[in-house]
């Protein structure tokens, strides 16, 4: 005799709709997560980096503060003091308040000032690319200095198109 198998029923609609609606809620909780947690790290490495340059610039302005140097000197040295405390400032906050606390008043402040965001945006762009831009090593081959380590002569110098060679009329 065969056996008889049990035979479930098929899901219906509104369960097959439940169990989708759970499982998109819980990928979306676990991306939130993971973008929180990804903030959170970096939230802390840029505030330890505004640490380091607010530190190195209250160092210039107390250096130059420190020499009798003229009222010029005396001036940066201020501006260089005042803008540490700034940037103390804007670590303290940042250390205090939560990420999603500071996403949600940047979504604000935008909302009420669109111009001055966007600009602010393009500012700190524009920072952040000079500073990569300085941070990378020379390249390979430009450095006429680099040939000269390897024994090579160094590149003949750059001559305007209009000037002849004297060489070319030999």
């Amino acid at each position: 005799m065969p056996q008889k198998t049990e035979q479930s029923t098929p899901p219906s609609g509104d369960d097959l709709l439940q169990h989708a609606k759970q499982t998109t809620s819980d990928v979306v909780d676990q991306v939130q997560q993971q973008a929180g947690s990804r903030l959170d790290q970096q939230k802390e490495q840029a505030v330890q980096q505004l640490d380091k340059v607010g530190g190195a610039i209250r160092q210039v302005g107390d250096q130059l503060g420190g020499q009798d140097q003229g009222p010029i000197a005396h001036y940066a040295a201020e501006y260089g003091r005042k803008a540490a405390d700034g940037l103390q400032r804007l670590t303290t906050y940042l250390r205090e308040n939560d990420t999603r606390a500071l996403v949600s008043e940047i979504e604000s402040f935008g909302r009420r000032q669109p111009a001055l965001l966007i600009g602010g945006a393009f500012l700190l762009g524009l920072a952040g690319a000079r500073f990569m831009k300085s941070s990378m090593p020379a390249a390979a081959g430009v450095d006429s200095d680099s040939n000269l380590g390897r024994g090579l002569p160094p590149p003949p110098p750059h001559q305007p198109v209009h000037v002849q060679s004297t060489s070319a009329a030999l």
